[in-house]
């Protein structure tokens, strides 16, 4: 989620700061391609900034795409983990709750100093390719929230988990997008309302 001109560890406390050069560079590049974006940031600057030469950079990666791919992949493991420890902090184990609670946390990643935009659809938009296997893990990152919705929908009692689900993932995501691109931070709290009502309608 949220990162500006704050390291990926320094915004997430509970990562620990890079122990090793290939964390080094992971870290790095994620930083990097955060803060301008994929195609503008080459391998030269990162392994400049890392301080480490091509052949190490080889040592440790197949190609500039291999690292595109385990930076995202770091990224969405890092994601999972601080959105989850937030949900339950904020909503508990209710799964109504839960289902709310997600705006709750948008509100605050839109709301954070550090804010600067979501890097999965950064890279569904610099590689718009489905069949891209970056494109496909940024996706998998949406697609995988959406399946944990139905879960949640159905330990709710939702009569249709995966349509609703369908439902809800395009408001968080309606969000998400509306919040990038026009700079509106109370975006999370319009779609949670949203989603209040669709939820009332869901369990009538």
């Amino acid at each position: 989620m949220p990162m500006s001109e704050k390291t990926a560890a320094e915004l997430f406390n509970e990562i620990p700061p890079p122990t090793s050069t290939r964390e080094r560079i992971l870290y790095t590049a994620l930083d990097q391609f955060h803060a301008e974006g994929f195609h503008a940031v080459g391998l030269d600057r990162i392994l400049s900034l890392v301080g480490v030469t091509k052949t190490t950079f080889y040592n440790h990666f197949d190609s500039r795409d291999s690292l595109i791919r385990e930076a995202l992949q770091l990224r969405d493991a890092w994601d999972a983990q601080h959105f989850e420890r937030r949900l339950k902090a904020l909503a508990g184990y209710d799964p109504q709750a839960l289902l709310l609670g997600m705006f709750d946390v948008l509100d605050e990643w839109f709301t954070h100093e550090a804010y600067r935009g979501c890097i999965f659809l950064h890279a569904c938009a610099e590689f718009p390719s489905h069949q891209d296997p970056i494109h496909k893990i940024a996706a998998e990152h949406y697609l995988v929230s959406e399946r944990t919705i139905a879960e949640i929908a159905a330990a709710a009692k939702v009569p249709d988990p995966a349509a609703f689900a369908r439902q809800w993932s395009i408001l968080v995501q309606g969000a998400i997008t509306q919040r990038m691109i026009t700079g509106f931070d109370g975006a999370a709290r319009v779609a949670r309302s949203v989603a209040e009502a669709l939820m009332e309608r869901a369990l009538a």
